[in-house]
């Protein structure tokens, strides 16, 4: 299912510069994005502080692919990956995370 992380990340400038390329469109999708001095990308739905997502930029059939990150099975166990997209693939990366941190509208809030 998910891998655990045998490939490095690139340095820590390199993730910020592509961070710059895909964060204009989340925050289009009204996400907020940081970087971690550990190269950790994360995500978040600033309406509900519990909607986090971590991303990491790693190799993958030899290219720098975003990766989600998830936890391991056990609380003390590394974190594991799973490929998501190209990094050149911005717009499908913003598309992916705006999915899965999108808060959808209750139904008895029209007026």
């Amino acid at each position: 299912m998910h891998a655990q992380d045998t490939n490095p990340s690139p340095s820590i400038d390199a993730v910020k510069g592509l961070v710059l390329k895909l964060a204009p469109l989340l925050i289009r999708h009204g996400l907020n994005v940081t970087v971690r001095s550990d190269g950790v990308v994360e995500v978040r739905n600033p309406g509900d502080t519990r909607m986090t997502q971590p991303i990491v930029v790693r190799e993958h059939q030899g290219g720098l692919w975003y990766h989600w990150q998830w936890s391991g099975p056990t609380r003390d166990a590394p974190p594991e990956y799973e490929p998501m997209v190209p990094v050149e693939d911005v717009d499908e990366a913003a598309r992916r995370l705006g999915n899965v941190l999108h808060i959808a509208e209750t139904a008895g809030a029209e007026q």
